[in-house]
């Protein structure tokens, strides 16, 4: 029996869409599997969902491989589907990520949703028609936060920071939703467990949401629709415009070279009148007419 470590030093929402096939190669592989989170905290999001994977905090010295599990392997394919080819999976269907519930008290009496509005690139916010000059004011969220709150539902935000992005231009939280701002994971996992759903763009949050089996209504227009969960789930709204310029991310490494330094990237369109416009190009009215079912 060999001893194997998988390597995932990466972020939140990547080990939850890797961690069924890490689980599923831990029980069949039949060798020793020892699992190396990015962030060693995050173990505590997993022990009761997968509890055969053992966690380690370092390469043990006496290990026999490392499977690096790399994003960049491929943009090509569904991010799941990515990780699980790494493992040795052919063909693999796609598994239904799960966090571990800590469901608390109710920290809203009435109905609220979770919104994610922060990502690592200005790419897969939701930017605004007018610029990134405006975007420290949210005025998309902020719209669709007033829709929100005439149909009875009061939108909250639970991000770390109130600003994030690259200067001059920063990206704000929407003055009209509740700010909970920098609170705990296990805060922010009670919060969208008590949320009538999750509102948010393609990042750890809603990756977060999805493995909570949350509704999750994803603003993703830079990404290909195959890309994040399967889309067979009834409880999944992708929300795009395939009439614009569109899933550019995807042909990263074939078309393009992503320049992660470059926090305005638009490899087709940037600075032109047509930057970003495979989210400029869906409104407010748009996001809410899709999530309307679930209110």
């Amino acid at each position: 029996m060999a001893r194997v470590l998988v390597n995932m030093g990466y972020p939140l929402g990547d080990a939850i869409a890797a961690m069924p096939y890490v689980n599923k190669y831990t029980i069949e592989s039949g060798d020793e599997v020892l699992t190396l989170l990015g962030n060693p905290y995050h173990q505590n999001l997993f022990r009761n969902s997968f509890p055969a994977i053992k966690y380690v905090n370092g390469i043990p010295s006496n290990t026999d491989k490392i499977i690096n599990l790399s994003i960049q392997h491929s943009w090509a394919k569904p991010i799941q589907r990515n990780f699980a080819e790494q493992l040795g999976y052919e063909n693999p269907e796609y598994i239904h990520p799960k966090v571990d519930s800590f469901k608390k008290d109710r920290p809203i009496k009435g109905k609220f949703v979770v919104l994610g509005v922060h990502s690592t690139s200005q790419l897969k916010y939701w930017n605004h028609p007018d610029g990134t000059k405006v975007m420290q004011d949210a005025p998309n969220w902020n719209v669709l936060c007033d829709m929100l709150r005439k149909a009875g539902i009061t939108p909250v935000v639970t991000e770390k920071d109130e600003l994030y992005g690259h200067p001059p231009y920063y990206n704000g939280i929407p003055k009209k939703s509740v700010k909970k701002l920098g609170i705990s994971l296990l805060d922010t996992i009670n919060y969208i467990e008590h949320a009538e759903f999750f509102i948010g763009l393609s990042s750890g949050l809603a990756w977060l949401a999805h493995g909570l089996d949350k509704k999750v209504a994803m603003i993703s227009n830079f990404s290909e629709d195959w890309y994040e969960f399967d889309l067979n789930d009834e409880n999944y709204v992708r929300i795009v415009n395939h009439n614009v310029c569109h899933g550019c991310w995807n042909r990263v490494g074939t078309e393009f070279t992503f320049v992660s330094k470059d926090w305005f990237w638009c490899p087709n369109h940037k600075d032109t009148n047509r930057h970003f416009e495979c989210h400029t190009s869906i409104t407010p009215q748009f996001v809410f007419d899709s999530i309307k079912k679930w209110i």
